[in-house]
């Protein structure tokens, strides 16, 4: 066991007493041993830390408790400082995993060098229940960061066995304004900057429902809330396909799939209905507008033209006919 590589289980905690021992539990029935376990506790909290004192005994655990609120980016952020292993994943607190997770995901990783992240469906339980599935990202990086713009929402691969060199280069996870929508995501897409995300076809990962998870949160927010939060993530994920190494055409491919990924209705988080040219114009120049005061990547010198030019031909694509403007 000495000379396989280990992996560290980052476990983030807040208010999470009531799930925390189960979830525990099963990474120390993990199949391979040689795993590090940070638990960090998002402030103090006497409860969660409790349940998670008789856990220490394992000297492969280890709990830190923070002196004040990091919040859920911030705490996963300092989890990933920590790592110094060649492999990570994160456990939330209320998920559960097989005993063979890391094993089955580990031997995956070791015959794809190229793997960023491997991971496995998962299996859903508690408000919702079904599988969850995340197709293959691979092929070049460009096709890779089309995959994730035109294709994933659901951040399947964040629970995955991440290799920590692409860790490293994807940096810390992002945050946004609108409560951190889908950073989960956006860092996945990050990810894909390094190398491929492969998929485990077995449901390996069981993630709880229930109403104090963030991602259920995120359906309750009202229309207009939700419509931001939808453009602020669609200019997340354009702006890392951006930092890939590309020409001025793939720049601009990538550039009308990010305005695609902002109209389609594929992912489900905006009304399913057909959205209509009016209102497609509208989540246009919003979306505009914040990736011009963003100022995070430059758009123009990356498409070769100013915005007057790269908001004509864009329009030119989707609207053909301007008696809508």
């Amino acid at each position: 066991m000495t000379n396989q590589p280990s992996v560290t289980i980052g476990v983030p905690v807040y208010n999470g007493a009531r799930y925390l021992e189960e979830t525990l539990s099963s990474i120390q029935l993990q199949t391979y041993q040689n795993i590090q376990v940070y638990i960090s506790v998002d402030g103090p909290q006497s409860d969660s830390e409790k349940i998670c004192k008789p856990f220490l005994k394992d000297e492969r655990f280890q709990m830190v408790v923070q002196p004040e609120r990091l919040g859920w980016v911030g705490n996963l952020n300092w989890l990933m400082a920590q790592v110094n292993t060649p492999f990570w994943y994160c456990n939330p607190q209320d998920d559960l995993v097989d005993p063979v997770y890391v094993e089955t995901l580990l031997a995956h990783a070791a015959n794809i060098p190229k793997a960023a992240v491997v991971y496995c469906d998962i299996s859903s339980f508690g408000q919702r229940t079904g599988n969850i599935i995340q197709t293959t990202v691979s092929g070049s990086a460009l096709t890779r960061q089309l995959n994730m713009l035109l294709f994933h929402l659901p951040a399947v691969a964040f629970r995955g066995l991440t290799r920590v060199a692409a860790l490293r280069h994807a940096g810390k996870i992002p945050e946004n304004r609108i409560e951190n929508f889908a950073v989960d995501t956006t860092w996945m897409a990050a990810m894909a900057r390094w190398g491929d995300l492969i998929r485990v076809p077995s449901a390996l990962y069981r993630k709880r429902y229930h109403s104090d998870n963030e991602h259920m949160k995120w359906l309750d927010w009202p229309v207009e809330k939700k419509t931001s939060a939808w453009i602020n993530h669609c200019v997340d994920m354009l702006e890392q396909a951006m930092l890939i190494n590309s020409s001025t055409q793939e720049n601009r491919i990538l550039w009308l799939a990010g305005v695609e990924r902002l109209f389609s209705r594929r992912f489900g988080f905006l009304p399913k209905s057909d959205i209509n040219s009016k209102e497609k114009i509208s989540l246009y120049k919003a979306f505009i507008e914040y990736l011009v005061s963003s100022k995070r990547v430059n758009i123009p010198d990356l498409l070769e033209g100013d915005w007057a030019e790269i908001k004509r031909w864009t329009e030119s694509v989707y609207w053909p006919s301007r008696d809508i403007w």
